[in-house]
């Protein structure tokens, strides 16, 4: 949309991607990041979340970026 934005990449363990626990974990870390970098109040930039397992990390060629 040509607003600017920051892009953040969170890797969940395998047990906090289980059926029942992955929306309310999703939305902790997204809220808690938010709330802690305020990313739209301190740098002007719109805060945006992928996220992925363990597993599916350990399966891409992409390094880990703690």
């Amino acid at each position: 949309m040509g607003e600017p934005a920051v892009f953040f990449m969170v890797v969940l363990a395998d047990s906090a991607t289980e059926r029942g626990l992955l929306l309310n974990n999703v939305n902790k870390v997204s809220q808690t990041i938010a709330e802690q970098v305020q990313p739209l109040e301190e740098w002007g930039v719109l805060p945006y979340f992928n996220f992925r397992s363990e597993s599916e990390q350990a399966k891409l060629s992409e390094p880990s970026v703690a």
